[in-house]
Order: structure tokens, then C-alpha cells, then sequence
């Protein structure tokens, strides 16, 4: 173990833990990779760290442009974090349902942002009270453009469409490749932006081309994403998710409810002695699921997204 000059030296590089009582009963492995013990406690320092030190390099962002993003919380923490530490002034426009935004929020603060909420009706009209980011950061998405055409010095990260969002995440594959000696059949994720599943699956299908990559989605969500068919792209919306599915990243998608995340979460915490968020607990009961349908001799691995903190007040399958 060394000594780092900067925190942010600190993002990325996560733990590999093996699971055993929630697959005492199950032949195959599962891993899980803890992305909730990067500095701010969320793998979103990747792709914050990634997009910002990239526009700096291409003078897309520079000294005194103000970075602006929507997001549902762990992206606008960590460009908040990321910001704050190369002096941006950062403007985030966050859309969370319920209470679950005043922790959110309070973490931003902290790290100097300034902190707009957007309420949507449409949360309270979800048939499941989990949210999928894609779709309700659209109109924060909108703002973001506005200002983006407006005022020169302003650089809005545009995390569902920016390419090293994807890029940050080649290096996740790449350490899941290297910790697991090379020996993975199943990759599983849930999808917000879709920049964790489609950066880990482009690396992981290079290499492991017989992977089985499934991606995990709030059973709230509204617009259906299927493999091999088409998702829209526009200026605010599509992007990443559009791009994974027209290359056929992805083998199979499922909705997990709000309910059932958030038990396999309080199963995380209480028998692996994971703090972990709730979009983690979605991941780990698919993971499970493909461990249970793949067998004997099997390896499945997942990310745990998130940090526990962020979900005292509330609990809610966000992502």
C-alpha cells in the first residue's frame, strides 16, 4: 500500500468479494465488485474523473467554465467532488423521488455545488417506485442544453451520451478481467445511463467473446429496452443506450421491482456484512438468478454501485 498525493488518485482500483451465504446453496460463484468503497462511495467517480480530465485535455472545459449535469444523485456527487477538486464551480439539476433528496443533496452541498431539485409528476404516477435515470433526467437534461447554448463557459458532462462515460468503465472490465484471472461467464449490471454496462461488456466481449452480459432495470421504468431493437436518440435522451444496443451488447435485460431490490439489499447488509446501496441489491438478486440458471462451475460478477448512506431516509431502486 502506498501513499497518494490526491484523492482522486484513490477512484477506481475496488475490491473483489466472493459472496457465500446468499449462495450457500447455489454451485456457481458469485463475485461482486465493491465500487460503493470509491472516495465518495458510488462508481460514478470513474466517469466524473474520466469526462472532466478529457474535456480539460480537448479545451472543451477550462479554468473558470462551470461544469452543469443532471442526474439522480451519485453522478452529480461525484462531478460535484471531481469539480470542486480542480476548482469548477459545479451546478447540478437532481431528480429523486421522495425524501431521498435531502441526502443527496447535503452530500453535493458539502462538496461545494450548487444544487437545483427538479420534481416530476411522473414519479408519483411510476406503477413501481423504482426510477430509472434515463428517463427522469430528461428535463434537468433540457436545462443543461439551454445553458450549455446560452453562456460559452458553461460544460455540461452529459454523462447519458459522453463517451468516456463508457471509456472510464473499459477500465472496470479490464480490473474485473484481471482479478478474476480471466475467467468470467456472466456479467451482470443495472442500467441508468448504461455507461457501466456497455464499459465493462465492449472490454469483457473483446476478450470473453461466449459472455452472457445481462443488464438490470427499475420495473418503473417506462420506455422498454429490448436487445437487438432499437432505443430512440435525440439531444437529451438515447446516447449511451442506444449505441450498446444497436452493437448487441447485451443478451438479456430484467426489471427488478422496488420491493425486491431493496429486500436482497437488507440481505446484503445483514449476512455478507455488505453496506451497499439498493440498485446493488438489484444486481446481486440477478446475479444470484443466472448463478442458480448457469451451475456448476460457473462465475457470474456484478458492481455494487452505491454506498448504503445514501438511502437511510428512504429506500428506493434509483439509477
Amino acid at each position: 500500500m502506498k501513499v497518494v498525493n490526491s484523492i482522486l488518485e484513490l477512484i477506481g482500483k475496488t475490491p473483489m468479494l466472493k459472496l457465500n451465504k446468499l449462495t450457500k446453496d447455489i454451485e456457481a460463484e458469485v463475485l461482486v465488485k465493491l465500487e460503493y468503497l470509491n472516495p465518495t462511495g458510488s462508481l460514478k467517480d470513474r466517469i466524473a474523473l474520466k469526462m472532466i480530465e478529457y474535456a480539460e485535455r480537448d479545451e472543451s472545459l477550462k479554468p473558470g467554465y462551470t461544469i452543469v449535469e443532471s442526474s439522480t444523485g451519485n453522478t452529480g456527487i461525484s462531478l460535484s467532488f471531481v469539480g470542486n477538486m480542480k476548482g469548477y464551480k459545479v451546478v447540478i439539476y437532481e431528480t429523486i423521488p421522495g425524501k431521498m433528496d435531502k441526502e443527496r443533496v447535503k452530500i453535493m452541498e458539502s462538496y461545494g455545488a450548487e444544487v437545483h431539485l427538479t420534481t416530476l409528476k411522473m414519479i408519483s404516477e411510476l406503477r413501481d417506485k423504482s426510477v430509472m435515470g434515463a428517463e427522469v433526467e430528461i428535463p434537468g437534461r433540457e436545462i443543461c442544453l439551454k445553458l450549455e447554448k446560452r453562456d460559452p463557459n458553461v460544460w455540461w458532462a452529459r454523462q447519458f451520451s459522453n463517451p468516456n462515460n463508457v471509456a472510464a468503465h473499459n477500465e472496470t472490465g479490464r480490473e474485473i478481467l484481471a482479478q478474476t484471472d480471466g475467467k468470467v461467464d456472466a456479467f451482470v449490471a443495472a442500467i441508468g445511463t448504461g455507461g457501466t454496462l456497455m464499459g465493462v461488456a465492449e472490454f469483457l466481449k473483446e476478450k470473453l467473446p461466449d459472455i452472457r452480459i445481462v443488464g438490470v432495470r427499475p420495473k418503473g421504468s417506462k420506455r422498454p429496452i429490448i436487445p437487438g431493437k432499437p432505443y430512440p436518440k435525440t439531444e437529451i435522451s438515447g446516447g449511451i443506450i442506444s449505441d450498446m444496443l444497436e452493437r448487441n451488447l447485451v443478451d438479456e435485460i430484467v426489471e427488478v421491482s422496488d420491493e425486491d431490490a431493496i429486500n436482497m439489499t437488507h440481505r446484503l447488509w445483514r449476512e455478507e456484512g455488505v453496506f451497499a446501496g439498493i440498485s446493488s441489491g438489484a444486481n446481486v438478486l440477478v446475479a444470484v438468478k443466472e448463478a442458480e440458471m448457469l451451475g456448476e462451475g460457473k462465475r457470474i460478477v456484478t458492481v455494487l454501485p452505491d454506498s448504503g448512506d445514501r438511502y437511510l431516509t428512504e429506500e428506493h431502486f434509483v439509477t
